[in-house]
């Protein structure tokens, strides 16, 4: 009787090691034949925006190392978490791709989507971009200090345009947060519509970065008050940091591809080799420093772990400024 439970158990045994081998087989032979078709790659926001610009280079590099073409596909809407859940949704098969930043995770943590990175399998990180305080033309601050100063005189009256629940949104609250200060903050859906609305005098202030912003900071149609770097930026060097001001802020949105949960291990790891081949193209690097962010490759682990540090700081401020889903608010 024991002897027959042994053979069971051993059979048992045997045909999971059969499965294990066969599925092992099957994923191998993915990853070797892949990709045989254009991959897509979604960006959550709108044409014309700073992800699309940075993210449409990052495809063509993508699809120089694939031997595919990789296509931006954009799908904005609901603080690019309508493109975002698609993405996360598709078919797990290294042909559906999608564009990511901190926003998947504030959006979760305000309460905007009910998913976050751990429905992704986060592929690498290829560039990061900068953020900076942008001011109208007109308005009556030169610098930091100066809006510090009557920010604190005038709580939540000054209007910092954003799009709520995105990274946009948590710029203005970090520094809230360091230089104890109220800014009223207007949601606008996409950089593209909030520097409009900043141009257009509809709002105070506004996130925006070196090159996005340079054309209307030198026709002084918008003022650069401050960058939220280590350093000055070599496209504004005459525009001082925020620590320079006292306001001890590093902000920036780094900018990675994710894959669908399930898709096969050698495929993802096949696409991080492929992106760390863009991220070390002269062109590429050459390519982004004209759009005033920086390669900054991070593989698998490397993204994990950022994005890790990245939600408890984010899902800090949420608490801090009350921000979150009504449902949490308890």
């Amino acid at each position: 009787m024991d002897t027959r439970k042994s053979m069971v158990k051993l059979v048992g045994w045997i045909l999971i090691l059969a499965c294990f081998l066969v599925l092992t087989g099957i994923g191998a032979t993915q990853a070797a034949s892949y990709p045989n078709q254009p991959v897509k790659l979604i960006v959550p926001w709108a044409a014309g925006g700073d992800t699309d610009a940075i993210m449409r280079v990052v495809a063509h590099f993508a699809g120089k190392y694939l031997g595919q073409p990789m296509v931006v596909i954009n799908v904005p809407g609901v603080g690019g978490t309508l493109g975002a859940r698609q993405g996360k949704d598709a078919k797990p098969d290294g042909y559906t791709l999608t564009a990511t930043h901190e926003s998947v995770i504030s959006s979760k943590v305000v309460g905007v989507a009910d998913f976050d990175y751990s429905s992704f399998i986060p592929i690498a990180n290829l560039i990061q971009t900068p953020a900076l305080v942008a001011g109208r033309g007109d308005g009556p601050w030169n610098n930091m200090k100066e809006l510090v100063a009557d920010a604190k005189k005038r709580p939540s009256q000054i209007t910092f345009g954003a799009t709520l629940g995105s990274t946009s949104h948590f710029f203005p609250l970090d520094i809230s947060n360091v230089a104890g200060i109220d800014f009223k903050i207007v949601g606008y859906e996409g950089t593209a519509k909030r520097q409009a609305a900043l141009l257009g005098g509809f709002i105070d202030l506004g996130e925006s970065n070196p090159a996005v912003g340079k054309q209307y900071f030198q026709a002084k149609k918008l003022k650069a008050l401050g960058i939220a770097t280590e350093k000055r930026h070599p496209i504004l060097p005459d525009t001082p940091t925020l620590k320079e001001q006292g306001i001890d802020v590093l902000f920036r949105v780094m900018r990675g591809v994710c894959a669908p949960l399930n898709t096969p291990k050698e495929i993802v790891d096949k696409l991080s080799q492929i992106f760390l081949k863009a991220a070390q193209d002269k062109d590429f690097i050459k390519k982004i420093d004209e759009l005033g962010c920086d390669v900054v490759f991070l593989d698998q682990a490397g993204y994990r772990s950022y994005i890790e540090s990245e939600t408890k700081r984010l899902d800090m401020l949420a608490k801090k400024f009350n921000i979150k889903a009504p449902e949490e608010k308890k």
